[in-house]
């Protein structure tokens, strides 16, 4: 309601003087907001053109960070340029951006295009960036970009972009329907169904396959060396430099800590909290409508209902005095008692109506509550500054040449030695280095450093200082077979034992389309012949993998497949002894099928429509200029 409301004022707004006004200010209000150049491009620096339209530095660093942090967050951790660059993040980008410029080239050429006019309106206009009071508010359209990674530039220009390719896409590829015959075709091969009878066939029904010669074991090994190759192994010191080594014996007087408490006693405050309602009123009518219910001390649910809204539309829940934009409605609200409502007031934004519903007091702790916590912080904080002030004693030393070790041994600190590690931070043992875990990313900066180089001081999530050192470096190597005789001899034997099964599994497959039936191919085998479900071509489990589906469907009634199992090292014999046809009088299910497939087929006349773009208006990419914008990246 509140949102339909909302709406309906607009409308009437952007119809009228008021709407031409509300456009005229938001335009204004781009340039006072630092924002000006908003239709006026971006930056002179090029990485690529299609035809006319050119892809510009700035623009191409925005989107490429703003994918970044999607990926990071999607993943859970810290993306590296070198990993990004390795999920072709920086290509993909691209490939992106010169797609909707080959979109902008036709679309100016069509002579599409959107006014500035019809843009500020329909961002007045975005429910998303309105504010407490239900309108157009200029900190909640910025908090609102800046949390989805845009800039107010950005963003008006895909706003602009997007409604282009909107009138493009509605003239032509939405309009595509895809062939009923095509349709059927599809439905019936998706929903067809299956029933297998089928039997798994184990490692252990292969007999022993004996001792390897030594020739079989040689050229076994020659073939499969990269199995036995050992991993980078590397050493390294760590000084690791905490807060704590410098706060343990610090101590302060009580005198010290109310002084602190006092300075510091916005930190043990709960400020006052209100829940308010807050009525927005549209019209002279709706005023002269309220003011008449208050002065006859009407309940405020009477109020509200009279001007067409609930309290939905009114409540601004728990507040605080900052919560609330304007300073005057803030000082009233927080000056009328619980339950009362206030008269009209005419507020910088309109008109408006509050009700105070419930009060929470605020709430100070006490000196004695909060001395122990305080003096813990007092110490931290002190002893890092003290740790900050140390660090560029070590930075000195490490400059003038003093190894770590020595540096610990002059300080009395202690340097942790990390030998043997892999890149993933295993131990020779085949435990995780403690350490390592605790500081991950520092893994990486050893494995890209070389033997005694200074690698930059690491500053940890904890607050903690590292200095690294590299120590030794042990490369990957293909260990001799000397070495690993009877690792090789094992994995022989189990390569002996798959090739062995493969072959029996074969041999039944043969059997079985010759015309022997199943019970009497697995009558000798300790495991029983098991059916199936009825199944469709989307089925994949621990019993049927993806490959033993496929070949379930592409044999026909009655013959036989052999697959590897979807989960383990066992092989599965199927018979399909059923073929069930999709029933197209299924309306819910074709129409799935259907909606689905129909936008993939869309999708793939946009991609050959800008395929062919890029064709028309020809593509030029700045392999250098595209390097340096990502460098400028990395050295953030």
């Amino acid at each position: 309601l509140k949102e339909n409301l909302m709406l309906d004022i607009m409308r009437k707004s952007v119809n009228g003087f008021v709407g031409i006004l509300l456009i005229a200010l938001l335009v204004v209000a781009f340039g006072l907001w630092g924002i000006a150049d908003t239709f006026t491009g971006f930056s002179n620096s090029v990485l690529a053109k299609v035809g006319d339209e050119e892809i510009e530095r700035v623009e191409f660093q925005l989107r490429y960070l703003q994918q970044l942090q999607a990926i990071e967050q999607q993943f859970g951790t810290t993306v590296s340029p070198d990993q990004a660059r390795g999920l072709g993040l920086d290509r993909e980008v691209l490939r992106n951006m010169i797609g909707s410029a080959a979109l902008r080239a036709a679309a100016i050429d069509l002579g599409l295009g959107q006014s500035d006019e019809a843009l500020a309106a329909e961002i007045i206009a975005d429910p998303n960036f309105a504010g407490p009071n239900g309108k157009f508010d200029e900190p909640t359209f910025r908090a609102v970009l800046q949390r989805n990674g845009l800039s107010e530039k950005l963003y008006v220009k895909d706003q602009r972009d997007f409604n282009i390719r909107d009138q493009m896409s509605k003239a032509s590829y939405e309009r595509a329907i895809m062939p009923a015959m095509m349709s059927e075709k599809l439905f019936s091969h998706f929903l067809e169904r299956r029933i297998a009878k089928y039997l798994i066939l184990t490692l252990d029904s292969i007999d022993d396959v004996g001792e390897p010669t030594e020739e079989e074991l040689e050229s076994f090994y020659e073939q499969a060396k990269l199995r036995f190759t050992q991993a980078e192994r590397r050493s390294a010191d760590l000084l690791v430099l905490t807060a704590e080594r410098f706060s343990e014996n610090m101590t302060f007087s009580d005198e010290e800590l109310r002084v602190e408490y006092e300075q510091s006693i916005d930190l043990f405050t709960q400020p006052e909290e209100r829940a308010i309602d807050q009525l927005v009123l549209a019209d002279d009518i709706e005023i002269a409508k309220v003011s008449s219910l208050i002065a006859q001390n009407k309940p405020f649910v009477e109020i509200v209902s009279a001007v067409g809204q609930d309290f939905d539309n009114t409540d601004l829940g728990w507040v605080k005095v900052s919560d609330i934009i304007s300073a005057e409605l803030s000082k009233k609200a927080f000056a009328m008692d619980k339950g009362e409502i206030s008269n009209v007031i005419e507020g910088p934004l309109g008109a408006v109506v509050l009700r105070v519903r419930d009060i929470k007091p605020e709430v100070v702790q006490s000196f004695e509550a909060v001395a122990d916590n305080l003096r813990q912080a007092i110490s931290l904080d002190r002893a890092l500054e003290d740790m900050v002030a140390f660090s560029e004693t070590v930075e000195d030393n490490r400059a003038a040449g003093v190894s770590l070790q020595e540096i610990g041994q002059r300080f009395d600190l202690a340097v942790v030695s990390v030998e043997q590690f892999t890149r993933d931070g295993t131990l020779e043992n085949g435990k995780s280095s403690e350490i390592l875990q605790r500081y991950p990313s520092l893994t990486e900066s050893l494995y890209g450093a070389v033997i005694g180089e200074d690698i930059a001081m690491f500053e940890a999530p904890d607050g903690s200082f590292v200095w690294a050192q590299v120590k030794d470096i042990q490369p990957s190597q293909v260990q001799p077979l000397a070495a690993v005789r009877q690792d090789a001899i094992a994995q022989w034997k189990v390569a002996e034992q798959a090739k062995l099964l493969e072959a029996m599994a074969e041999h039944l497959v043969s059997q079985g389309n010759s015309g022997v039936d199943f019970d009497t191919l697995a009558k000798d085998f300790p495991r029983r012949a098991l059916t199936s479900e009825p199944m469709t071509r989307q089925v994949s489990n621990e019993t049927f993998s993806e490959q033993a589906v496929e070949k379930l469907f592409a044999v026909g009634k009655s013959k036989f497949a052999w697959a590897p199992v979807g989960f383990g090292s066992e092989l599965l014999v199927m018979q399909a002894v059923d073929v069930i046809d999709a029933e197209l009088k299924d309306g819910e299910a074709k129409d799935l099928i259907y909606g689905g497939e129909l936008r993939k087929y869309r999708a793939d006349l946009v991609n050959q429509f800008i395929m062919s773009l890029r064709t028309t208006y020809g593509v030029e990419v700045y392999d250098s200029a595209v390097q340096q914008a990502l460098n400028q990246l990395a050295a953030r």
